[in-house]
């Protein structure tokens, strides 16, 4: 998992590192919400660690800023301070998912960034080459995605799309990022590839809330494969004709 820490202070840097520094987590750490907002329009991490009282921007702010770009699904954990714990209910009705007084405690640290990502990407059922997701199973070895029951044709690139998204739902792919992910080079200003799939894939897996995923574009910023609920009438349809069927006949 890529987790993305905005810290300004050097000692609070360090202990972030040190606290994740035996997961298999990739961490990286930037000093201000400029330099946060340029990295997250490259790419987008798994998990975000905020300070609250960053030099440029407030965390406040930065959450505000987090979740009408990027959405609701990232984990955020804000890093607050002794003083300010009296925050924590707006904190948190802000948008963020957890938090830690800081000065951090390592085993804590790791301990609730942890629990963030499995409460986040746990609800995808998968083993080692199968994922399950609303009504889509991806069977990544035999290189096929079957809904409801019938198989879906393909082409390779399009797979090789649809897989990397479902490994990672309600999590937002800037459009070059998604690109490099999927075609291996990066993504020429005025190339229309990655859009061009992405419109097929909607097309040919009828991506919508009927089966519970939906493929979103993401304003200035890329698109996210999310969960959605199912809406109640869906099922309507076969309700009203087994029903229909039970009341007729010899019986």
């Amino acid at each position: 998992m890529k987790v993305l820490a905005i810290e300004d202070d050097a000692a609070q840097a360090d202990l972030i590192r040190t606290a994740l520094a035996h997961t298999q987590h990739q961490v990286e750490i930037v000093e201000s919400g400029s330099l946060a907002i340029r990295r997250l329009r490259q790419a987008t991490p798994d998990l975000l660690i905020l300070e609250r009282n960053l030099p440029d921007i407030s965390g406040d702010d930065m959450l505000t800023w987090i979740r009408m770009r990027l959405g609701a699904d990232i984990p955020v954990l804000v890093l607050v301070g002794r003083s300010s714990e009296d925050d924590v209910p707006k904190i948190l009705d802000a948008g963020a998912d957890d938090y830690v007084v800081t000065p951090v405690r390592c085993a804590e640290l790791a301990a609730r960034v942890a629990v963030l990502l499995r409460r986040a990407y746990s609800r995808v059922r998968w083993e080692a080459h199968r994922i399950e997701l609303g009504d889509y199973v991806i069977d990544i070895r035999d290189r096929t995605v079957v809904l409801r029951g019938k198989q879906q044709i393909l082409s390779p690139r399009e797979f090789d799309l649809a897989s990397h998204l479902f490994r990672h739902p309600g999590r937002v792919f800037a459009r070059g990022e998604l690109y490099r992910a999927v075609w291996g080079k990066a993504l020429e200003p005025d190339s229309r590839t990655l859009d061009t799939h992405i419109y097929r894939l909607r097309q040919k897996l009828e991506l919508s809330a009927r089966h519970g995923i939906q493929l979103r574009c993401v304003y200035q910023h890329g698109y996210c494969l999310e969960r959605v609920p199912v809406p109640a009438d869906a099922f309507r349809g076969s309700f009203h004709e087994s029903s229909h069927r039970s009341t007729i006949g010899p019986f």
